[in-house]
């Protein structure tokens, strides 16, 4: 089967943004819409949120119905996408332009690289692909450049605010499994079968969508990216696919893609290590198994939306593979040997009641007061003056615990991120232009006080 090779690069933005994807031939304009749309952080492939176009020598391609009624647009005839095929205006120029969203104005220019004739499938497949697709509605162009100094700038105003709205429109990563698992619906032609290498129709090997089986005993390292699944799950409560491997990757050679993630959590050995170790398999995200007990892992999700990930060091994360494992400061051992003198209890029991009541402030902060106090009446105190000393530990302990509620950070840490950084300068000293700012902006010299 003949299919063509394209590469659509956004215009206008930078670092670069781009996709490479393979088509078979005779698809609809409105089948490269599709595409464009899977590829990106887009949506219009789930409903016709946005119009867009395609604007050729003598023709303009649109689903803006408006147009099409007006048969004509400047002396080019207005058609429908779903009637013209893309082969004969793609062969003919090399290179046709894709507008999108006439409020943003996004344009992305989509280069024939080649031609081949050894393509089998019936829908598209992306190969390959560099930078974060901009996410619907930010404003073109312009919007994401600004909406990009925001995200990558704690101490800015708007800061959390734009993280929670980016993540609630799914500005994700670039999965090419995943996306590869989606182009399946933009099927307009028949697969042929028999010159794929599959099974059951699961691909054994494909010279361009690889393999849909991975043998887990294959993987490198298995046993140490089940520790980082689950790891990650009792360090942030819920933690997304893309997020596991993202931090594995950051941290470990060789790197580990979507497939052999799911390779290990579909295996019958680790699905089943998986429910000993309390993590709950869900979707495209692993959630431990209190939040689905108690009915909250909605809950959750409402309150991290937004919030940056904690990342500590790998041995240190590692370390979170013991559910009930936290960081303690001086301020549990200031804690423990208050209950000591106030219960005589042995050390051991007020180890486990105070490791109990950390355990409930990392998962259910948002009822930190309730747990407070249910904690309190354990106890039986002599006077105000140590229910005040107590309740003063236990607010520093609240305050520096790793919270699910801000996936992995500590309140105070948290606090502290979106402080202005202060930078101080040498009377004489030269700033560079890559330095930060010395009036505490926390932006580059060169995009503040030195433009």
């Amino acid at each position: 089967m003949r299919a063509y090779i394209l590469k659509l690069t956004f215009e206008g933005i930078k670092p670069e943004v781009w996709r490479k994807v393979i088509i078979p031939v005779g698809a609809t304009f409105n089948r490269l819409h599709e595409t464009i749309q899977y590829v990106t952080n887009f949506k219009s492939y789930m409903e016709p949120y946005h119009h867009f176009c395609f604007p050729l020598e003598d023709v303009m391609i649109t689903n803006n119905e408006e147009l099409i009624e007006q048969k004509e647009l400047n002396g080019k005839k207005v058609k429908q996408p779903s009637r013209i095929k893309i082969d004969q205006y793609i062969e003919k120029n090399g290179k046709i332009l894709y507008q999108y969203d006439f409020g943003d104005n996004w344009e992305i220019t989509i280069t024939l690289e080649d031609t081949v004739d050894d393509y089998y499938f019936g829908y598209p497949t992306l190969l390959d692909g560099g930078g974060m697709a901009p996410p619907e509605d930010v404003g073109g162009p312009v919007g994401y450049m600004n909406f990009l100094e925001i995200i990558h700038d704690p101490t800015h105003p708007q800061y959390t605010s734009t993280r929670e709205w980016a993540e609630s429109v799914g500005y994700k990563p670039l999965n090419i499994d995943h996306i590869n698992s989606l182009l399946k619906h933009v099927k307009f032609k028949k697969t042929e079968w028999e010159h794929i290498h599959h099974e059951n129709y699961l691909i054994i090997s494909d010279k361009y969508r690889g393999s849909e089986v991975i043998d887990p005993e294959k993987v490198a390292n298995k046993e140490l990216i089940y520790d980082y699944i689950v790891s990650c799950t009792n360090l942030y409560g819920i933690v997304p696919n893309y997020k596991v491997i993202h931090i594995y990757n950051l941290q470990n050679k060789p790197k580990i893609t979507s497939k052999e993630l799911q390779a290990i959590t579909t295996d019958s050995k680790y699905k089943k290590l998986l429910e000993e170790a309390n993590v709950v398999v869900k979707l495209d995200r692993f959630i431990h198994k209190t939040l689905e007990e108690n009915n909250i892992t909605e809950k959750l999700e409402q309150l991290v939306v937004g919030k940056p990930f904690y990342i500590p060091e790998k041995e240190e994360l590692l370390r979170y593979k013991d559910e009930f494992y936290y960081e303690e400061t001086k301020y549990h051992r200031e804690l423990i040997k208050i209950l000591e003198r106030v219960e005589g209890l042995e050390s051991r029991l007020i180890q486990e009641l105070v490791d109990d009541f950390v355990w409930k402030i990392k998962v259910m902060n948002y009822k930190f007061n309730i747990i407070m106090r249910e904690f309190l009446n354990q106890f039986v105190f002599e006077n105000v003056n140590q229910v005040n000393e107590i309740t003063r530990v236990i607010f520093s302990i609240a305050n520096t615990t790793r919270l699910w509620d801000n996936r992995g950070y500590t309140p105070k840490e948290l606090t502290d991120l979106s402080k202005p950084k202060q930078t101080k300068v040498v009377v004489g000293a030269k700033i560079g232009r890559n330095d930060p700012c010395h009036c505490g902006s926390g932006k580059k010299y060169k995009k503040c006080c030195g433009r």
